[in-house]
């Protein structure tokens, strides 16, 4: 119940990174007084709640740094911090190199990859709708993150209740997805919307809204190709069309396929990698920053 509690207390952080709320309000939300939820999730994860979230910020920042077109002031804003400053202090901190040193540094690796990729996909650019899914977390160990892994394989789906067995299952993957540097993953079924209104996931799963997004997709027999599908996306497919990666969280779908018999379908897995809401009608240009945004402050937690 502890690790279910604390589980709960991470996506909550997680999901709140821009946000300024603060520790009695993740306790308000739990029930627990402030020092429990710092002792009880320092059990679970070895690090504080305030580090945590730390990490993940810098994390996710790294990422929009790598992948996406947003100018430094709207990252900052994004993960969490007050104002350009605030960021890049922090990034410099825990990166050893500043914000935009480090973009400049991370798209000569794309470029890099690009030079030597051997092989080409596939690539449809895609809209989706509206999805509902029920899904539950779990979290890769330190060897696990550079492995490709193979998410119907995971225990957490012979959990799923019943009915939902014969849904087709999703990964919603957190972290690079170009490094396979996979911290969790939200794994689960996709649903239709009438069974979601009348749906009580049970523990450790809960109900989950994806709005609607556009997306880059392409379909591989094996989750082993994941990295030089992606490698292809950022470094060659996007740019090419003039397209940039949102750096919202990689989907990974098996339409074909089932919770029921996900030992006998493994190929077709529709990798799908967000793109953002605009499109470059122009040729590729470097990153262009956006207008700066009011600043915020930030609270300790």
């Amino acid at each position: 119940m502890m690790f279910n509690n604390m589980m709960r207390a991470e996506i909550w952080l997680q999901d709140r990174l821009a946000s300024q709320q603060g520790i009695e309000d993740l306790a308000e939300r739990l029930g627990y007084s402030s020092s429990q939820i710092r002792r009880n999730f320092k059990r679970c994860f070895g690090v504080s709640p305030s580090t945590y979230r730390d990490r993940l910020r810098l994390d996710k920042a790294a990422l929009l740094l790598s992948y996406t077109q947003l100018g430094i002031n709207e990252i900052a804003l994004q993960c969490g911090y007050r104002n350009h400053s605030a960021f890049s202090r922090a990034f410099l901190r825990n990166y050893r190199i500043s914000p935009r040193e480090f973009r400049k540094a991370e798209k000569l690796k794309l470029e890099i990859r690009r030079r030597t990729m051997e092989h080409d996909y596939h690539v449809r650019i895609g809209h989706a709708k509206d999805q509902q899914t029920v899904v539950t977390r779990f979290y890769s160990t330190q060897a696990a993150r550079n492995t490709a892994l193979d998410f119907l394989d995971h225990e957490a789906l012979e959990a799923l209740p019943e009915r939902l067995r014969d849904e087709s299952p999703i990964a919603i993957v957190h972290g690079n997805p170009l490094t396979a540097d996979f911290t969790c993953a939200d794994l689960g079924v996709q649903i239709k919307a009438d069974i979601a209104d009348e749906l009580a996931p049970p523990l450790p799963f809960r109900s989950l809204g994806l709005p609607a997004y556009r997306y880059a997709s392409v379909t591989v027999d094996d989750l082993s190709e994941l990295g030089d599908t992606l490698t292809f996306l950022l470094a060659k497919a996007l740019p090419e069309r003039g397209e940039f990666a949102s750096g919202l969280p990689l989907k990974l779908l098996w339409p074909n396929g089932n919770a029921r018999q996900r030992h006998k379908r493994k190929s077709g897995i529709e990798v799908r990698l967000p793109l953002s809401g605009e499109r470059d009608n122009t040729t590729p240009a470097p990153y262009s920053p956006l207008a700066d945004r009011t600043d915020r402050r930030s609270s300790k937690i």
